[in-house]
């Protein structure tokens, strides 16, 4: 009906994280509709999601998230989907902007501050305070890519952003412990291996040391990371050393081969 404000659904993939479900749900309480795609969790995950009136749907486990969620956006009714992890809160300041951006006629979809809580500590580095993320669009008109870590292609002129403030982020409670850590990086950097892989890239030690050199850069000089203390050094490790996994995995998916000119690069360091 002409005049009718937009509907959001906030959708929600999950698998045993009930200990982090509850706060998430009610920071997307505002919305039309929750719906939580459940990947068979064996903690109550599922049962405290309808607890909370989510419209739970199930299926087998992916190992990455990026799989299922055009999926989960099928299940959806309302014309704008808020993509929202069991680990982010969406903040009330947030959910007013989101909601006066629905209503616009240009807009297509939304990139919001992401702000990354490492081990309970948030960063005083702008990239990572206020780390920009497509996560709500038009349901009919974006679909997310189903590779790791990527985010969907869309016009530049139909792409708003949410300003950098903390009262508008998205709360990304990331890393809070080493297993957690250790979990993600088994799950996600074979999965980014292969897709490098399948990219046609080729493994080279020249290669591999130059993109973890500038990712060490970039965290821990460019983003002076020693002013946060030890989070912030830590931050850096975790974050550099996933790459260093996925390194490893796209080493060993290539082949596993060890050439000359690799071994005379690594001599050089």
């Amino acid at each position: 009906m002409s005049g009718e404000r937009p509907r959001i659904s906030a959708c929600i993939v999950c698998r045993d994280e009930a200990d982090r479900l509850g706060p998430c749900l009610e920071s997307v309480a505002w919305t039309d509709e929750v719906v939580v795609m459940d990947l068979r969790s064996t903690d109550g995950s599922a049962e405290l999601a309808a607890r909370h009136g989510a419209r739970v749907v199930s299926r087998d486990p992916v190992p990455i998230v990026e799989r299922v969620r055009n999926e989960v956006a099928e299940h959806a009714r309302g014309e704008w989907v808020l993509v929202v992890d069991p680990d982010e809160r969406v903040t009330p300041g947030l959910a007013a902007e989101l909601r006066r951006l629905a209503a616009r006629e240009d807009v297509d979809a939304v990139a919001v501050p992401r702000m990354n809580h490492d081990f309970g500590y948030p960063p005083t580095n702008p990239r990572e305070r206020w780390e920009p993320q497509l996560r709500m669009y038009r349901r009919d008109r974006v679909r997310w890519p189903e590779v790791p870590n990527a985010l969907p292609p869309v016009p530049r002129e139909r792409l708003a952003r949410v300003a950098p403030r903390d009262e508008l982020v998205l709360v990304h409670d990331r890393s809070r412990t080493v297993p957690e850590v250790l979990d993600r990086a088994i799950r996600y950097a074979p999965v980014q291996a292969q897709a490098m892989l399948d990219r046609g890239q080729v493994f080279t030690a020249r290669a591999m040391l130059a993109d973890l050199g500038r990712r060490t850069y970039r965290q821990l000089v460019q983003g002076r990371a020693w002013r946060d203390g030890v989070p912030g050094l830590l931050r850096v490790g975790v974050l550099v050393g996933f790459h260093f996994y996925v390194w490893a995995a796209f080493w060993q998916l290539s082949g596993a081969r060890r050439t000359p000119e690799d071994d005379r690069t690594v001599r050089r360091l």
